[in-house]
C-alpha cells in the first residue's frame, strides 16, 4: 500500500510502526509474520462480502427505478441523488476497509524472546497480549481443512488461570494465537525450546508437565499412587 497512507493513518490512530519488545534479552528477539495465503484469504473474504453488497444495491436501485418514473419531478431528483450518495459511500467504504485490511495484516506481529512472547493484532480495536514463560501450560498447532489446503496453521499458546472458564468447567487461561503463519511447526519448537532453557534454568516448574497438559497429571497423579502403596506395604512388614 501506499507509504504516505500508511504513516498518515498510524499517525491519524496513533499506531506504532515497529512492534514493542516484550520481556527478554533484544539479541533473542525473533517477529514473526502471517504467511501471505493468510492475507490472500482475507482479501478472498472482503471481496466476496463487497461484491455481495454491490449486487444488493444495484438491485435495490433497479427496483427503485420501476417507480422513479411516476414520482413527482422533486421526488425523482431526490432519489437520484440519494442513489448516487449511497454508491459513492459504498465506493468509500470499499477504500476505507481495502487500506483496514492490508494495514491489519502489515501490523500483525508474533513476537517471541528468551522470557516471554507478545501477539498483537488490529487496527480500530487493538489486541494485544504479553505471556511470560512463568505462566506457559500448553502449547499446540491447530489447523482446520482451509488452512491445510493454503499451507496455513496457528500456534496456540495457553497460560494456566487468569481467564474465563474452559470446555470442562475449568478455568481456561488466557490464549495467545500465533494465526494463519506458514511455520507454525518451527515457532513451536522454538517456543518449546527457549521454555526448556527458561524451566531449565530454575524460573519455572519443568517443561514436560507445562507442555504435558493431562497427561503430566495423570503421571503425577500415578507416581504418588506408587508411592503410597510402596509405604503401605513397608507399614505392613513392620
Amino acid at each position: 500500500m501506499s507509504e504516505w497512507i500508511k504513516a498518515l493513518v498510524l499517525q491519524i490512530a496513533c499506531l506504532p510502526e515497529d512492534p514493542h519488545i516484550p520481556d527478554g534479552s533484544p539479541q533473542s528477539t525473533q517477529v514473526f509474520r502471517a504467511g501471505r495465503n493468510f492475507l490472500r484469504w482475507t482479501i478472498i473474504q472482503w471481496f466476496t462480502l463487497h461484491l455481495v453488497i454491490f449486487v444488493s444495491a444495484l438491485a435495490f436501485i433497479a427496483a427503485l427505478e420501476t417507480i422513479t418514473p411516476r414520482m413527482p419531478g422533486w421526488a425523482r431528483t431526490g432519489t437520484y441523488a440519494a442513489e448516487i450518495l449511497g454508491l459513492l459511500a459504498l465506493a468509500s467504504l470499499w477504500v476505507f476497509t481495502w487500506f483496514q485490511l492490508k494495514l491489519n495484516y502489515e501490523l500483525r506481529w508474533y513476537i517471541v524472546t528468551d522470557r516471554s512472547l507478545r501477539v498483537r493484532s488490529g487496527i480500530l480495536s487493538v489486541k494485544e497480549l504479553t505471556m511470560t514463560f512463568a505462566n506457559i501450560q500448553e502449547i499446540r498447532v491447530t489447523a482446520g481443512p482451509l488452512q491445510v489446503l493454503l499451507g496455513l496453521a496457528d500456534v496456540e499458546v495457553r497460560t494456566a488461570g487468569g481467564g474465563g472458564p474452559g470446555p470442562h468447567g475449568g478455568s481456561g487461561g488466557h490464549v495467545g494465537r500465533f494465526q494463519g503463519v506458514d511455520n507454525a511447526d518451527a515457532i513451536r519448537d522454538l517456543i518449546v525450546e527457549r521454555l526448556r532453557v527458561y524451566r531449565d534454568s530454575g524460573l519455572g516448574e519443568p517443561v514436560d508437565a507445562a507442555l504435558g497438559g493431562p497427561n503430566a497429571t495423570v503421571q503425577a497423579a500415578q507416581s504418588i499412587l506408587a508411592e503410597a502403596r510402596a509405604l503401605r506395604a513397608s507399614l505392613l512388614q513392620t
